[in-house]
């Protein structure tokens, strides 16, 4: 696991040895980073479910103002702070512990508006339509928000909800990236 371009470009990360963790591949995390190209310049971004904060990591070297990174399991804050600190990051960043529900709400009342969100849940996940919908319930989604989940190919996802809509699919080998975007009001 490296960076793949920016600032950091080819710095190796930590990976989640002995960790229930299953980190994006270089080749998908170039392909996402391709597809989302300039946006991500001067972004905040939310790398949720985010393991070893890989996508975060490369959002900041790639130009991000700003990576939130959420994760539930203990082990993976760790290497989250490990991984920073192998970059030299030490500012336009933050972690949060805790369940990632909770975390995106407490986030949309403390005002905070990502422009990108990267949702990386276990292949195992249920509920695909409730974790589109809660930033953008939360109000940390905005009308320009990109929501990004990485699922497994055989994974159900809506096509819509209450306030967003598929845009885009991608599709590498048993991997997906569905996009989603805020609906736009007729």
């Amino acid at each position: 696991m490296r960076i793949v371009a920016g600032k950091f470009r080819g710095r190796k990360l930590k990976g989640p040895e002995g960790m229930d963790l299953r980190p994006t591949s270089d080749r998908l995390k170039q392909t996402l980073f391709n597809i989302i190209g300039p946006r991500v310049i001067g972004a905040a971004v939310a790398d949720v479910f985010a393991g070893s904060g890989a996508i975060g990591l490369e959002a900041l070297s790639r130009g991000a103002r700003e990576a939130v990174f959420i994760d539930s399991d203990r082990a993976a804050v760790r290497l989250i702070r490990r991984n920073l600190a192998l970059c030299g990051v030490t500012s336009g960043c933050r972690i949060l512990h805790g369940d990632v529900f909770a975390q995106l709400r407490m986030l949309g009342r403390e005002g905070f508006k990502a422009e990108i969100i990267f949702f990386d849940p276990p292949y195992e996940w249920g509920p695909y339509g409730d974790l589109v919908e809660v930033p953008f319930k939360s109000g940390v989604a905005c009308e320009e928000s990109l929501v990004i989940v990485e699922h497994h190919r055989k994974a159900v996802l809506p096509d819509s909800g209450p306030g967003f809509r598929r845009t885009r699919t991608v599709e590498q080998s048993d991997k997906r990236l569905s996009f989603y975007e805020a609906a736009r009001e007729e």
